[in-house]
């Protein structure tokens, strides 16, 4: 009798997380270990690509790892398991990540804090767009053209000289108005 490799989505409840705050992982770690799935964590994008086998329903990506993108993760889980459900979480969201993450195949884009019930919730599908909250006060000017110049600058794939020929500005303008506000 021959056995499939990856048992339906139903029965499949493998969650990968690539995280390098251990703390955070081993939390995350307990509360999905509790909830009955198998839990790995992985701390870095060179651990992702020397994993063996990356045979996961489902994986949580930090988007930024120590000195590694999340957004290269995401390309490397999606490149050897297509069909794995990737949920991204940030400490500090832009407009620009959250597009290019969702270009490269991540299902949801969350931002810290974060409890495990919207984890999954985000990863099986079950937020609705009645779920997802609405804000009670206007962003900022400020934020708004922070997250615009993130934008530019991602499409630009960090080339501060090129962003600052699209954006119209100095290069020297557009590094202070990186540096002045730098988010934590």
């Amino acid at each position: 009798m021959e056995t499939e490799k990856n048992p339906p989505a139903e029965d499949n409840r493998s969650l990968l997380i690539v995280e390098d705050d251990q703390r955070f992982a081993d939390t995350l770690a307990a509360e999905f270990r509790d909830r009955g799935y198998r839990v790995e964590w992985l701390e870095s994008l060179r651990a992702v690509q020397e994993h063996p086998t990356l045979d996961f329903r489902y994986a949580v990506v930090d988007l930024r790892i120590r000195q590694d993108s999340g957004l290269d993760v995401i390309s490397c889980i999606k490149d050897r398991a297509p069909d794995t459900v990737i949920i991204v979480l940030t400490g500090y969201g832009s407009i620009a990540t959250a597009v290019k993450a969702t270009k490269l195949g991540a299902t949801a884009y969350l931002t810290k804090p974060v409890d495990a019930d919207e984890i999954e919730r985000a990863l099986t599908g079950e937020d609705t767009e009645e779920d997802i909250p609405i804000p009670d006060e206007f962003q900022s000017l400020y934020r708004h053209e922070r997250e615009y110049i993130e934008y530019v600058l991602a499409e630009c794939e960090g080339n501060i000289s090129q962003a600052a020929r699209r954006l119209g500005l100095h290069r020297q303008s557009l590094q202070r108005k990186l540096r002045k506000y730098t988010p934590n």
